[in-house]
């Protein structure tokens, strides 16, 4: 049976801009009540701004969601203020490229700190309300590359690896409590985090180029509801995503001979040779 979102209390963290921006608008649409958190108070009033052009209210909470005690704070806010939470949409994350001999300490720390952490936090308080509740849906945002190992990207796809264990293990013990829990595993997207990324001797130029052919946020979001909606485990936003996660799990050494020649692509063409 298809979830509805009429009337549900909706969370969407890094609700601001990219793939949470577009949820939040269709969530909106679909008659949900939508809190969106983010950092920057100046991107959460230009996200609103452009809801209300379309006829959307929604609300908007300043959190940095690694901190934890403003994450507690937040959903103590948020339950007392709606009565209930929904769904928890843990979306906010950072985007790093680069091969991990390039890449300084300092950038592994701060990819864990803003993409496991925040999401950790997040899950964390949103599962302690449902179970008080006795209801709720955890959908946690990872990667592809948290499928499977992507070339150049594997600090960042260590992370999402672990956001992806995560969620695949709270499913399993939050069955018996009555709620549910997903993973979002999307394609690459074209969203703003490509502009606000850290590049390791990583030819910035070269990447963006391309970011036209890419998914839209839209499109991603439309395929993340329906996921959700069906309350899939681990929910899809591309065909070839689904193949390359297939193909890790049942040839991991033919996909690692084709990992390999991405790699080396990589190397030849947009490794920056600069010191």
């Amino acid at each position: 049976m298809k979830k509805s979102f009429d009337e549900a209390v909706v969370v969407v963290t890094g609700g601001a801009s990219g793939i949470g921006a577009s949820l939040s608008m269709q969530l909106t649409s679909a008659g949900a009540k939508v809190i969106i958190v983010g950092r920057s108070s100046d991107n959460g009033a230009a996200q609103l701004a452009r809801m209300k052009k379309k006829g959307y209210e929604a609300t908007f909470k300043v959190t940095d969601m690694t901190d934890v005690q403003a994450v507690e704070k937040l959903f103590g806010e948020i339950g007392s203020e709606y009565g209930k939470i929904d769904y928890v949409f843990n979306n906010a994350g950072v985007f790093m490229a680069g091969e991990i001999r390039d890449t300084p300490i300092e950038n592994w720390q701060a990819t864990v700190n803003n993409n496991i952490w925040a999401v950790y936090n997040g899950t964390h308080f949103a599962y302690q309300y449902m179970l008080k509740q006795g209801n709720g849906h955890i959908v946690n945002v990872a990667s592809a590359a948290g499928l499977f190992p992507v070339p150049i990207m594997g600090i960042y796809g260590s992370s999402k690896f672990a956001i992806v264990g995560l969620t695949h293990a709270l499913r399993n013990e939050a069955k018996g409590f009555g709620i549910d829990v997903s993973v979002v595993c999307p394609t690459i997207v074209n969203t703003p985090l490509y502009d606000t990324a850290t590049y390791n001797k990583v030819n910035k130029t070269k990447v963006l180029k391309s970011r036209n052919k890419l998914q839209t946020p839209d499109v991603a979001a439309t395929r993340i509801l329906k996921g959700v909606s069906k309350n899939k485990q681990t929910i899809h936003t591309s065909v070839s995503t689904q193949i390359g996660w297939w193909a890790y799990k049942l040839v991991p050494s033919i996909y690692n001979i084709f990992a390999r020649k991405v790699l080396a692509g990589y190397r030849s063409r947009i490794r920056s040779k600069a010191k």
